[in-house]
């Protein structure tokens, strides 16, 4: 992550930004004071990154400092696209990773009781899992600042640079190179999924993004039908979407990626930091297998890449004797995520709440991300996304309608052979 911020600079994709709307009064020393006592409690969020001259990268944990918390007004009516774009630009402002802060707060007021705070964090010290911590914490001091009570909250029990020393005397142990022995023959041979692209012109627009829904009746079904086969609802979603890319690729052999938490022991759910791994789950769809048939390669996969998930991604990939050529420099290009639901507005004393606003849809360094949340009673929602010049808008609306189209065959029992999924091919491999 280090080596590729630097790589590309400016276009660094590696920085996680969530928004939080607060209607309501709000207090901005309060805020200000919150945000400085969640960098006291988390030293990955003071956490730098120097070279010496030896060549030798190591993180420096620095002393907390003031957050610095930029307040500006839009002006009443300002819109959420209006918020998004300007925090967007704020966000995407280049971190310096020798010298910090690898995180910025911004406080946007789009009303007279109305404010959107934006928080921006380099992936490198942060994952999906800590921004929801960090909104949780910072939301609970703030209620107690505002309310003129101490903010005293349990330490967290470890801290990521501890995590950091065990993971790295992990690495040489047996567990490890039994590891990495595992993804070595898993991964041997394996062949890049090539997805057929569209000569977009450079400069032709943002990244584009088409919509994924399911209701909640298809959704059930769903659930049922990977209950039934001793699946879990990630591993049935995974498996449509691992059918709909083989048709639209042409592919019988290729990898997908899915993150994981990475957090496998309890004390590292309540600290901030990079946890989350990637595995690479390589999908066999040869022989035209039934949806169920399918299932049930990608389930057992699923099942024994999850045994063998704390190696580092990029040690699982280097290790193996991949097919590696010009056009393919990745082995995984397409990721599928299931994402936790956003938490339920809350309301705070006094009357304002506090809403956790969803993230616009960004493919971020993957070529391809197709990411789903499940909201009880509500069904399936998400998007797929890919990268600015790579797809139009229609052949991403054309794939999302062929995944929803799977993922209804597969509510309905999952009998249909592959070869058989109405799913749009592109016209440049026809």
């Amino acid at each position: 992550m280090w080596l590729i911020h630097h790589m590309l600079r400016d276009a660094s994709p590696y920085v996680i930004a969530g928004m939080v709307r607060i209607r309501g009064h709000v207090d901005p020393d309060a805020l200000r004071r919150s945000l400085d006592l969640l960098v006291e409690r988390h030293e990955a969020l003071r956490t730098v990154f120097r070279m010496d001259p030896s060549g030798e990268l190591s993180q420096v944990i620095q002393q907390a400092e003031p957050v610095g918390l930029t307040a500006y007004d839009l002006g009443a009516g300002a819109g959420t696209e209006r918020v998004r774009e300007d925090f967007q630009a704020f966000a995407a402002r280049p971190f310096d990773l020798s010298r910090g802060p690898l995180l910025r707060a911004s406080l946007a007021r789009v009303g007279p009781e109305d404010h959107v705070l934006g928080l921006a964090v380099h992936h490198i010290v942060s994952d999906g899992w800590s921004m929801r911590l960090m909104t949780s914490e910072l939301t609970e001091l703030y209620l107690r600042l505002a309310a003129g009570r101490s903010p005293g909250l349990p330490e967290p029990p470890l801290q990521y640079a501890d995590f950091a020393v065990w993971h790295r005397e992990w690495l040489s142990s047996a567990q490890a190179r039994e590891d990495l022995a595992y993804w070595c023959r898993q991964l041997d041979g394996a062949s890049p999924l090539r997805l057929p692209t569209d000569a977009v012109p450079p400069g032709s627009g943002s990244a584009p993004a088409a919509a994924v829904t399911l209701g909640p009746a298809t959704t059930v079904a769903l659930t049922e039908t990977a209950r039934r086969h001793g699946a879990s609802l990630f591993m049935l979603l995974l498996t449509a979407y691992a059918a709909t890319l083989a048709r639209f690729a042409g592919q019988q052999d290729f990898v997908l990626t899915i993150p994981v938490a990475g957090r496998s022991r309890e004390e590292l759910t309540r600290t901030v930091g990079f946890f989350v791994n990637t595995l690479p789950i390589r999908v066999d769809a040869s022989g035209n297998p039934t949806l169920l048939e399918l299932l049930r390669r990608v389930r057992l996969t699923c099942l024994e890449a999850y045994d063998h998930q704390d190696l580092p991604y990029e040690r699982m990939v280097r290790g193996a004797a991949w097919r590696r050529d010009r056009q393919n420099t990745r082995l995984g290009p397409a990721m599928f995520a299931l994402r936790v639901p956003l938490a339920a507005p809350q309301r705070l004393p006094g009357g304002a709440t506090v809403e956790v606003l969803e993230p616009p849809p960004a493919a971020g360094e993957m070529d391809l991300l197709t990411e789903l949340t499940e909201t009880p009673g509500q069904g399936l929602r998400g998007y797929l996304a890919g990268q600015p010049g790579a797809f139009r808008p229609d052949t991403l609306s054309l794939l999302a309608g062929s995944f929803t189209t799977v993922l209804t065959l597969a509510a309905t029992g999952g009998a249909v052979p592959l070869d058989e999924l109405p799913v749009h091919v592109p016209a440049a491999r026809q």
